[in-house]
């Protein structure tokens, strides 16, 4: 006579096997794993806090310009014309240079552009505007530009 096991309705409950077998031990992430994501998520909050940070100081002032172009007239007289874009508000100061043909320069004049008058018809930020400059020479020259433009200390 063969006798077949009764098998229990019931499942036998977690805890014989955690006793006969030992509980699993977990897998806690080490100290590295736990604090990296928060200190690159930190990292990463910050270069892009830099970032917008730099663009924004960049921009809250337009300053630039652009050489258009020069006129050699004489050997004793010259010509520059360029583009500057500024802040209405702004008093800007732009060397003007003329060179020779070994690259000397052989004209300089710093010119002061103030801020423009408020008008109804104003010019928004950022607009640009064309100025032509005169210029005595040393000599006969072959280039005419602007070396720089920038704000001055005192405005």
């Amino acid at each position: 006579m063969t006798s077949t096991p009764q098998t229990s309705a019931e499942p036998a409950p977690m805890d014989s096997l955690a006793n006969r077998y030992g509980r699993p031990q977990r897998n806690r992430p080490s100290f590295a794993q736990r604090w990296g994501k928060w200190i690159a998520a930190a990292a990463l909050a910050l270069a892009v806090g830099v970032t917008v940070w730099f663009t924004a100081s960049a921009s809250a002032q337009t300053l630039g310009w652009k050489d258009v172009g020069f006129t050699i007239e004489s050997p004793t007289q010259a010509s520059v014309r360029f583009q500057l874009t500024k802040d209405p508000e702004d008093t800007v100061q732009c060397a003007i240079q003329v060179l020779s043909e070994e690259k000397a320069v052989v004209g300089w004049r710093t010119v002061t552009i103030g801020p423009e008058p408020a008008s109804e018809d104003s010019r928004p930020a950022g607009t640009p505007t064309y100025y032509d400059v005169d210029l005595r020479t040393d000599a006969l020259g072959v280039n005419g530009g602007v070396n720089a433009c920038w704000l001055p200390e005192d405005s």
